[in-house]
């Protein structure tokens, strides 16, 4: 059991990050808000990482984001209740200031927990999650029901889970996701953000997208 609270030292870590900050702590923020699409969640892990993936997006896709519990976790903290008290406070946040919405939801790899936590109390609340993209997934055993694009680089085998055990990852990956997706892109560790990377790596989140709505509609009129 972890015996301190994380929302400060993440408050101060997020303090200069960019956008306008939505809570009052300043770990959950906001680009492109005058965006008029379904709002993106994700989560980072450095500070340059958000504002270069709100430029690929474009003004009209709003990003919601955090950051991951990197540099939270002390000698003898359980990193899972750092994660999970981050993936709350986030998730009551997120339910408060954006009621309406519906996300997809992505991160950077020490955000994988995280994110699929927040997924999961985000449909507890009864609000809409429609597709993850989850980089350097490392697959932890949170059954999220939900459809998941899995980015891996191809340059960067040791974050890489299918990698290390084809079957196992397989496994897991199957009991975590409604269906999922490997996406290979040409990048090192940390890499994924830089650019032709990150276009690349939207470009076939969006073409996942495309493919899972095309695939539940003829699901819909087979059994119409």
């Amino acid at each position: 059991m972890s015996s301190h609270d994380p929302i400060l030292p993440q408050q101060k870590l997020m303090a200069s990050w960019d956008g306008r900050a939505v809570d009052e702590r300043g770990i959950l923020r906001i680009l492109n808000e005058n965006g008029t699409r379904s709002p993106l969640f994700w989560i980072f892990n450095g500070a340059p990482e958000p504002a270069r993936l709100a430029k690929c997006l474009g003004d009209d896709q709003p990003l919601i984001y955090s950051r991951s519990s990197h540099l939270l976790v002390r000698p003898g903290d359980d990193p899972m209740d750092i994660r999970n008290i981050l993936a709350r406070y986030l998730a009551c946040e997120l339910c408060q200031h954006f009621p309406e919405a519906s996300f997809d939801i992505g991160t950077s790899c020490q955000g994988s927990t995280i994110a699929m936590a927040v997924c999961n109390l985000l449909r507890e609340a009864g609000k809409g999650v429609g597709h993850l993209c989850l980089i350097n997934c490392s697959l932890p055993e949170i059954v999220t029901d939900r459809p998941a694009l899995l980015v891996y680089g191809d340059q960067d085998t040791a974050s890489n889970p299918f990698h290390k055990d084809p079957v196992g990852a397989g496994k897991r990956a199957k009991s975590a996701f409604s269906e999922y997706e490997k996406y290979m892109v040409r990048a090192e560790h940390g890499q994924f953000y830089s650019e032709g990377t990150v276009e690349m790596l939207i470009d076939r989140f969006y073409a996942f997208r495309s493919r899972v709505a095309g695939s539940g509609e003829a699901k819909r009129a087979l059994t119409a």
